[in-house]
């Protein structure tokens, strides 16, 4: 960043100063509480309501953790930005859900009545009609208007894909099959290289992070000659699948 911002004189200048570890946590902090003093002025200044996401979701360690996005208007331009992330140490009803966002609200002089909108995922917190995390929210802003990620619905989507699709959809094995393995994504880079391949690695996907699978096919069709060519020299079952016309019909984005 220094190097980009004030030039590579300055960046050898600020690498030659020693910072400790507490030095290093205070000015990110610092950075931190600027950031979301911004954020917070531009919401309060906004000329119209700005909506929540929200995504209760548990991290490694076991640990709920509920993500608030917001989406403003500022300068006549919308704005998306991360407001916050608090961890959920007890139950994880709707009520308890709300909780983190009123303190929040609160401790940045903030209110439900500068919310236009809501939505949350697909956890069962935010399920149900009377004890929803939306119904809760309505009960003290009815003006709110909640809904569900569509995402998630397109995610249940793809489970009833037509039969040809699904096919294709699981090239997803073969991709994660060289992947997984550093010799084979070494091999695989090396043999793009000596063709002259646009791209050098395929993308890893995982059914985690469905949303990637566009994106993971894309990238299979524009290596597709580079794939087959490694799936061959493998033995790899879907091989074959590269020498079918329809199958690479399917395949282009």
């Amino acid at each position: 960043m220094a190097n980009i911002m004030l030039g590579e004189e300055t960046e050898v200048k600020l690498f030659q100063i020693p910072l400790s570890n507490d030095t290093i946590n205070d000015r990110i902090e610092d950075m931190t509480k600027d950031i979301l003093a911004q954020v917070v002025a531009d919401l309060i200044s906004s000329p119209a309501k700005f909506s929540l996401q929200l995504d209760e979701t548990t991290d490694v360690s076991n640990l709920n953790q509920l993500a608030v996005l917001v989406r403003y208007v500022k300068d006549d331009v919308i704005n998306e930005d991360f407001l916050s992330c608090k961890p959920l140490t007890t139950i994880t009803k709707a009520a308890e859900v709300k909780k983190p966002v009123d303190n929040f609200f609160k401790d940045n002089s903030l209110s439900w009545d500068m919310v236009s909108a809501v939505s949350s995922d697909r956890a069962p917190v935010t399920l149900g009609r009377k004890s929803c995390f939306g119904a809760v929210v309505k009960a003290d802003a009815p003006h709110i208007i909640v809904t569900q990620c569509i995402l998630h619905r397109h995610a249940l989507a793809t489970k009833t894909v037509p039969s040809k699709l699904a096919e294709v959809l699981k090239i997803v094995d073969c991709v994660n099959y060289m992947q997984s393995s550093a010799l084979r994504h070494r091999i695989f880079s090396e043999l793009c290289k000596e063709i002259g391949s646009e791209f050098e690695v395929l993308l890893y996907h995982s059914n985690i992070r469905w949303l990637s699978q566009g994106q993971v096919l894309n990238r299979v069709f524009a290596g597709r000659v580079e794939l087959a060519l490694f799936l061959q020299e493998h033995h790899h079952y879907h091989a074959d699948c590269f020498k079918n016309s329809e199958f690479i019909l399917i395949l282009v984005p």
